[in-house]
């Protein structure tokens, strides 16, 4: 065996060698890329479902102050109904008191 030969062959070693080592490398690098976009997909899942908890906790809430006005309307209205009947006797009375002066 010559020594061409010998070079030869260690070249090819090494071009072989290196050769799996960028493949391998760009495997990785394509593995590492995938598993942080998992990551993210997780992470964004979670603040969905946080989303949705915070969406659901307004949602009572406005639902509870929803009741609280209409509760609060009803009450007006029952008190203006209230003033109105009382201005109503008050003119009956003031009514009253103008014929009897006369």
């Amino acid at each position: 065996m010559d020594y061409t030969s010998i070079i030869i062959a260690l070249l090819a070693a090494v071009f072989s060698g290196m050769g799996t080592a960028i493949i391998a490398g760009l495997k990785e690098n394509r593995r590492e890329k995938i598993r942080q976009a998992e990551r993210e997909q997780d992470h964004l899942k979670m603040e969905i479902k946080d989303l949705k908890i915070a969406l659901f906790k307004v949602e009572r809430e406005l639902t509870e102050w929803k009741d609280k006005y209409y509760s609060a309307i009803q009450e007006l209205i029952g008190v203006k109904s209230e003033l109105e009947n009382a201005l109503v006797q008050l003119n009956i009375i003031e009514l009253r008191d103008v014929d009897q002066e006369y």
